[in-house]
C-alpha cells in the first residue's frame, strides 16, 4: 500500500502512504480551533496534490495494485427507508485511533470499488461479515455475503472465493483481513453479544449490528441498537449516515439475525446520547492510566494500581463499581467512553473465620459526594454535569445498584481511607439493565427476591 521506493526526479522523495496517514493524525491532534477539517478531508486533499483527479481511498487502491475498472457508484440503488416501519436506534460510535491497528476510513476506501462492480449480472451494493468475540478481543469472520440489488429488490448471496473473479475476491477478503485488524472488542462488549453482524457499504464508516441469542440483551435501551462506527474524532457527513441506515434498514430482515427473525421491515433511525454535560474541572491524570482502578496512597503521595497501603488497609483493589457506573451512564443516554468514577473507599469490613455468609457490604463502601471524570489522552479534563430529574436518577442507579451488589453509601467521609478512579466498565452486563432501571423508578435495591423476578421477564 505504499509508493515504491525507487530513485525519482530531482525534487521528490518516496511517499509512504501509511506514514502520511498517521502525519495527518499528528496534525489533526494539534489542530485548534472550530474549523477543524476531517481527516478524510486532508488525506483526499493531499492524494489530489500528489495525483491530479485522485481520491484518498483511489491513491491506495492504485499504488496496491488493487483496483479495478468501476464505472461508477451503486449507492444510488440502495433502497429508501420505508417509514411506517417498526423504529429501532442506531447511534453514532467512535473507534479509538490505535498506531498499531488499521483505521476504519482505510478499511472503508480500500473496498469502496467493490460497490460499483456486479455479482452474477446484480449490482453489488453492500458487504455482509462477522466478527465475533475472543478471550477478550474481536475476530472476523472469513464468510461472507454480498448484498445485490435485482430490478430493484434486495437480495443476500452468501460467497466463497470460487464464486468470484480475482479482482472482486481480493477486495472482499482483503476487507476481511482489514476488519480483522480494527479493535471491536469494546464494541462486542458494549452490545453484550458473541457476535457483531457487519455492514460495508459505498460510505465512510462500518454499521455494527449486535447479534443476540438470549434473554436480556436487546435495543429496547437506545444504547443497546445498532452502530455507526467512525474513527476516533472523525465527523460523518449526512449523506454517509443516510446511506448506513438505509442499508442496514433494508438489508437486516434478509440476515437470520434471532431478534429480527418476525419482522417483514424495520428502519433504523439516529437516536442521540447526552451532549452538553461536560465541564472543565482541574485534575492531573495519574502516569499509567489504564482500565484498571487506580487509588492514590496518601501515605506517600501518589497513584498506584497496587500497594502495600490497599493490603494493610482492607481496600478491595479489584472495585465492581464500573459496572453500576456504565449501566447508570447507559440508562441516562450517556456514551462517551474514558470515563472514571473518582471517589472515596472506605475498607472492606473484616469476616469472621466461622461465617461463610456475607455481609451486605462486604465489598466496602464509597461517599457519596462523588465526581464522574471524561478522560482523554491530549484533551483536558471533563467533569459530568447533570442536573434536574437525569442528575437524580443516574445517582440512584448508580448508588443503587452498587448496595445490590456488596456496596456501602457512606455519609461520614473520616470513615473513608483511600480515593480512587475506577474505569467505566467496557463488559457491559445488559441483562442487568432492566434491574438497574427499576432501581431508578422507585425499586428498594436490597429487595433482592423483586430485582430477579424483573431479570428473569426478559
Amino acid at each position: 500500500m505504499n509508493l515504491p521506493e525507487r530513485p525519482g526526479p530531482a525534487g521528490t522523495i518516496p511517499v509512504n502512504l501509511d506514514h502520511l496517514s498517521k502525519g495527518v493524525d499528528r496534525i489533526l491532534q494539534r489542530w485548534v480551533g472550530d474549523n477543524r477539517p476531517t481527516k478524510l478531508t486532508l488525506l483526499n486533499d493531499i492524494a489530489a496534490a500528489l495525483s491530479p483527479g485522485s481520491n484518498w481511498g483511489a491513491l491506495r487502491a492504485r499504488q496496491s495494485g488493487r483496483q479495478p475498472v468501476v464505472s461508477e457508484s451503486n449507492a444510488r440503488l440502495i433502497p429508501q427507508i420505508d417509514r411506517s416501519a417498526p423504529e429501532h436506534p442506531a447511534r453514532l460510535a467512535e473507534i479509538k485511533r490505535d498506531e498499531n491497528r488499521m483505521e476504519l476510513i482505510d478499511l472503508t476506501t480500500e473496498v469502496r470499488p467493490l460497490f460499483g462492480m456486479r455479482y452474477a449480472g446484480d449490482p453489488i451494493i453492500g458487504l455482509q461479515l462477522n466478527v465475533t468475540e475472543g478471550n477478550g478481543y474481536s475476530e472476523a469472520s472469513i464468510y461472507a455475503k454480498l448484498i445485490l440489488s435485482r430490478d430493484g429488490e434486495l437480495r443476500v448471496q452468501r460467497v466463497y472465493a470460487p464464486d468470484l473473479d480475482p479482482h472482486m475476491a481480493q477486495l472482499v477478503y482483503n476487507a476481511i483481513q482489514n476488519l480483522d485488524s480494527v479493535d471491536l472488542y469494546p464494541t462486542l462488549a458494549q452490545g453484550a453479544c458473541p457476535s457483531l453482524c457487519i455492514l460495508l457499504g459505498p460510505f465512510d464508516g462500518v454499521v455494527s449490528i449486535p447479534e443476540h441469542y438470549s434473554r436480556g440483551s436487546d435495543d429496547s435501551f437506545k444504547s443497546q441498537g445498532a452502530r455507526v462506527l467512525l474513527d476516533e474524532g472523525e465527523t460523518p457527513s449526512i449523506k454517509d449516515v443516510d446511506l448506513a441506515l438505509r442499508l442496514a434498514s433494508a438489508t437486516v430482515p434478509h440476515l437470520g439475525l434471532k431478534q429480527f427473525e418476525d419482522v417483514g421491515a424495520i428502519r433504523f433511525k439516529l437516536s442521540q446520547p447526552l451532549m452538553e454535560i461536560w465541564e472543565p474541572e482541574d485534575f492531573t491524570v495519574p502516569e499509567r492510566l489504564d482500565d484498571r482502578p487506580m487509588f492514590w496512597i496518601p501515605t506517600g503521595q501518589y497513584w498506584a494500581h497496587q500497594d502495600e497501603y490497599l493490603i494493610d488497609n482492607n481496600i478491595w483493589t479489584m472495585s465492581t463499581l464500573g459496572e453500576p457506573l456504565d449501566l447508570a451512564l447507559a440508562l441516562v443516554d450517556i456514551d462517551d467512553p474514558d470515563v472514571y468514577l473518582h471517589v472515596s473507599l472506605t475498607p472492606m469490613p473484616k469476616r469472621s473465620r466461622k461465617s461463610s455468609a456475607l455481609e451486605e457490604n462486604w465489598r466496602g463502601g464509597f461517599h457519596r459526594e462523588f465526581e464522574v471524570l471524561r478522560l482523554r489522552e491530549g484533551e483536558p479534563v471533563k467533569k459530568l454535569s447533570l442536573h434536574g430529574d437525569i442528575k437524580e436518577r443516574f445517582e440512584t442507579g448508580l448508588m443503587g445498584w452498587a448496595i445490590h451488589e456488596g456496596h456501602e453509601v457512606v455519609e461520614d467521609l473520616s470513615r473513608t481511607k483511600i480515593r480512587a478512579l475506577i474505569p467505566r466498565d467496557v463488559r457491559r452486563a445488559s441483562q442487568h439493565l432492566p434491574q438497574v432501571e427499576a432501581i431508578m423508578n422507585g425499586v428498594d435495591p436490597t429487595d433482592r427476591d423483586l430485582l430477579k423476578r424483573i431479570r428473569d421477564r426478559r
